[in-house]
């Protein structure tokens, strides 16, 4: 496949850190053709391209289209956190999902740090990996009793979790304003955008073809296959894999109203001093805490720090730039926020059980979205499963539930909504501290 410069591309990376530091890679080319194909793959990002690379593993034919560039979505943008954990306890989990199904999404999970590791290892992906653990700190006393209990109950499904407190805990981190935390050995981080990079590259060598800035226009019924159309090619294929979480439109008609989708935004700092890096998160973990508007950091492996928090807008518009300085004073206070000196965003998917959702519409279109937070870890197990499904595994035997297409309730307000619940959260947050 041809290549070209990313020069002539009417889309670039969004400006980040990530895209600044990322390994170099020549976006492919627009799709101008009439291909056919086992499977053709809407999205580049961490879904769509570990399917891909399963799928051509097995010498299955895979076309990737993607709008903009591999990785340009929150995958490429997000904080590159590898958090192996679910939101709710387990036996919330397997309420909500059943004695089948819940147990299956349990160890989805528990195996989902290692899982992405293992990927990135056997194939020598350069994407600046560190499996050094992930801190989850409570911002409150009433937190502590949440820790407690998916400590008690994530460890009987074998997740890799224990308790650290207090010197420990300060020194781990690099911050006093946590006592308590959780910390989860098989988390870590990864750059993001290198790794779709890699990844698509790894995909490619393996007779997958990837087409960047060829956003889909329909998917149509043809006989027994599928239509995919493009402004300037098209694809028949018997599967259509739908991999757009946060960036999902219409072209699915249903899929877009089944998720919100929120933004993650952060900041890098200056370079530091040796001292300085070395001081925060000394042993290399990442770190997260139990708010509704979280705070996240993690270092790079070069001499930054990046901070991040849930905001408004991709651009990180001011009142983000503020929750960043605020998060950052009282986290690190041994920085200030004029340390920080890139910021950026990206969208996620949120769902409203905040488990990741698997759809078979139709025969042949398969959806997998739905990470709420979690995706750098769940995003490729998703991958894995899709391509799985596709390879001719029964759906009742994969490890997600395939359920209907339901809409988010109220999905037509979640602008006004998000922000509205942004400022709650952030109240509810504040108020936690002060009373709970």
């Amino acid at each position: 496949m041809s290549h070209s410069s990313a020069a002539h591309n009417t889309f670039s990376q969004v400006p980040s850190y990530w895209s600044q530091t990322a390994v170099d890679y020549t976006a492919p080319e627009a799709l101008t053709e009439s291909l056919k194909a086992d499977v053709t793959i809407i999205g580049a990002g961490f879904t769509g391209l570990r399917a891909a690379y399963e799928l051509s593993k097995r010498n299955i034919s895979v076309v990737v289209l993607e709008s903009n560039e591999p990785g340009w979505g929150a995958s490429g943008r997000t904080g590159g956190q590898v958090n192996p954990l679910a939101h709710a306890a387990p036996s919330k989990i397997i309420e909500q999902l059943g004695e089948v199904y819940g147990p299956r999404m349990l160890e989805s999970y528990v195996n989902s740090g290692n899982e992405l590791f293992n990927l990135i290892a056997d194939n020598q992906l350069d994407c600046d990996a560190v499996q050094n653990g992930w801190l989850r700190g409570a911002h409150c006393q009433s937190a502590i009793k949440q820790l407690q209990e998916m400590h008690s109950g994530w460890s009987e499904y074998g997740l890799d979790i224990s308790f650290v407190e207090g010197k420990e805990l300060h020194q781990l981190s690099g911050s006093t304003h946590y006592d308590v935390a959780t910390q989860v050995a098989s988390g870590g981080c990864i750059q993001p955008l290198s790794f779709c990079r890699e990844l698509a590259r790894v995909s490619a060598q393996q007779g997958a073809q990837i087409f960047a800035h060829s956003p889909v226009q329909s998917v149509k019924p043809e006989g027994s296959d599928w239509h995919v159309k493009t402004a300037n090619g098209q694809v028949t294929s018997q599967w259509v894999l739908f991999c757009t979480n946060g960036y999902t439109d219409n072209t699915l008609q249903g899929l877009k109203q089944t998720i919100v989708p929120l933004i993650s935004v952060q900041a890098v700092t200056r370079p530091l001093s040796a001292d300085e890096y070395r001081s925060i998160l000394p042993s290399g973990h990442t770190l997260s805490d139990t708010r509704r508007v979280i705070y996240y950091a993690r270092k790079d492996n070069r001499d930054r720090l990046l901070f991040g928090s849930l905001g408004m807008s991709e651009a990180c518009n001011g009142a983000d730039k503020s929750r960043l300085h605020q998060g950052l004073k009282k986290v690190f206070p041994q920085l200030k926020p004029e340390d920080l000196s890139l910021y950026w965003g990206g969208k996620l998917g949120f769902t409203a059980d905040v488990l990741p959702h698997l759809h078979e519409p139709a025969p042949g279109i398969l959806a997998g979205l739905g990470y709420n937070g979690r995706g750098v870890a769940m995003a490729s197990v998703m991958g894995r499963i899709l391509a799985q499904r596709v390879s001719g595994t029964k759906a009742e035997d994969l490890a997600i539930a395939t359920t209907r297409l339901s809409p988010f309730p109220f999905h037509a307000l979640h602008k006004v909504g998000t922000y509205g619940a942004i400022k709650c959260y952030e109240m509810r947050d504040a108020l936690d501290v002060k009373f709970f």
